[in-house]
């Protein structure tokens, strides 16, 4: 395998340092630090156009087909709001069942090793 020379890395280097200068004062009028980004938005701003995207599409479907959406989402809302409830009741459970553990241990366990 060769490398490269290191000249012709500098004579490259040269050359373009060359075009940017030639680009920036070819052109009075162009400003190169001025570069236009789509950046994503956050935020309340994506969540209208998500809204209004939805609503496109929603009012572009025939009745039947907004019927279905309608009980499909309901249907996906009430297993979601199950779920977090299960969740939840889990969490809690856990947490009761953690306390009577730290309990048994402490008040019978641990003075039973202690005397002994």
């Amino acid at each position: 395998m060769t490398s490269p020379q290191p000249q012709d890395w500098k004579r490259r280097i040269q050359d373009l340092k060359i075009e940017i200068e030639r680009a920036t004062s070819g052109s009075p009028g162009s400003d190169l630090n001025q570069i236009e980004v789509d950046s994503p938005s956050y935020g309340v701003d994506a969540l209208q156009r998500g809204y209004q995207q939805f609503r496109l599409w929603f009012n572009g479907i025939p009745a039947s087909g907004k019927l279905l959406a309608i009980a499909g989402g309901g249907l996906l809302s009430l297993t979601l709001i199950k779920t977090v409830f299960q969740l939840v009741t889990s969490l809690i459970t856990l947490s009761v069942f953690g306390v009577i553990l730290y309990l048994v241990y402490r008040f019978w366990i641990l003075p039973k090793n202690s005397a002994s």
